[in-house]
């Protein structure tokens, strides 16, 4: 409650901004499509409307690290940690709040979009053709809307395992860099780079091994040359979107694990 309370005093007003500088760039917008004599203020207001967008996104992942550093790693984490609440505990709470943060600004800027687009009507289109698109293929073969939630739902729970791993990387590093007596910074940087490249040759190995795995499976991989086997296609691709679930659940766990372990050994708790 109080993170929540702490992070929304900023973050809140910058999304209110956000919206309201949206608004500015839909007038720009109009503007700009009947050709008037404003055309150059229209343009300002779309230019400044991606300025905000990017001081948005810039403002949310400084504050969120810069929290964690402040309570957790400077001098306020003794503090921090006498209070009657462990490790744990204070790990979630910068987690949670951090991850529900990174969501809500994604969201804020989709809605945002919509707004700035509503005048030349590219949303409106946009999810006209795939309605339209996706009741043709219900027609064709049989594929209902209960197949558009499994993949909703899968989609949000990878956003959400997504958003903790994010943080997740900056806790580590910072958790691990600031144990060290000189060049803290430096350290945390280079502990970033290296979890980022490391995750990436981990990720090609285990995508080229579970590619492999499925191609050895008779009849699971579809003939494209031939029949377009839909239900096969579905299949893999939610087998394909647990993976990746599967993959940033256990990412998660071991960054997680690696931040607890580097907090408790740094600040000396019992």
């Amino acid at each position: 409650k109080y993170e929540f309370r702490a992070t929304a005093r900023i973050l809140l007003p910058f999304h209110a901004g956000l919206l309201l500088i949206s608004c500015a760039a839909n007038l720009g917008v109009r503007l700009i499509d009947r050709g008037a004599g404003l055309t150059a203020v229209g343009a300002m207001l779309v230019v400044l409307f991606f300025l905000a967008i990017m001081a948005m996104g810039t403002v949310t992942l400084v504050l969120l690290v810069y929290r964690f550093y402040r309570n957790l790693l400077s001098d306020e984490g003794y503090l921090t940690f006498s209070l009657p609440a462990g490790i744990h505990a204070q790990l979630w709470c910068k987690l949670i709040a951090s991850a529900v943060w990174i969501i809500a600004a994604f969201l804020v800027i989709v809605l945002s979009i919509v707004i700035v687009t509503s005048p030349v009507d590219l949303t409106g289109a946009v999810l006209s053709d795939m309605a339209l698109m996706f009741e043709r293929f219900s027609a064709a073969y049989g594929i209902g809307a209960l197949e558009l939630i499994y993949f909703a739902l899968e989609l949000l729970l990878l956003m959400l395992l997504a958003a903790m791993g994010g943080c997740l990387t900056f806790y580590a590093s910072m958790s691990l860099g600031f144990g060290f007596s000189e060049h803290k910074l430096l350290y945390s940087v280079l502990i970033f780079f290296g979890i980022g490249i490391a995750t990436q040759f981990i990720f090609a190995g285990v995508t080229l091994a579970l590619g492999i795995g499925l191609a050895n499976m008779p009849g699971f991989i579809p003939d494209f040359g031939a029949v377009l086997h839909v239900r096969s296609v579905l299949q893999l691709g939610h087998v394909f979107m647990l993976g990746w679930c599967a993959y940033n659940a256990v990412y998660c766990a071991a960054l997680y694990a690696v931040t607890a372990a580097a907090l408790k050994r740094r600040l000396n708790l019992p």
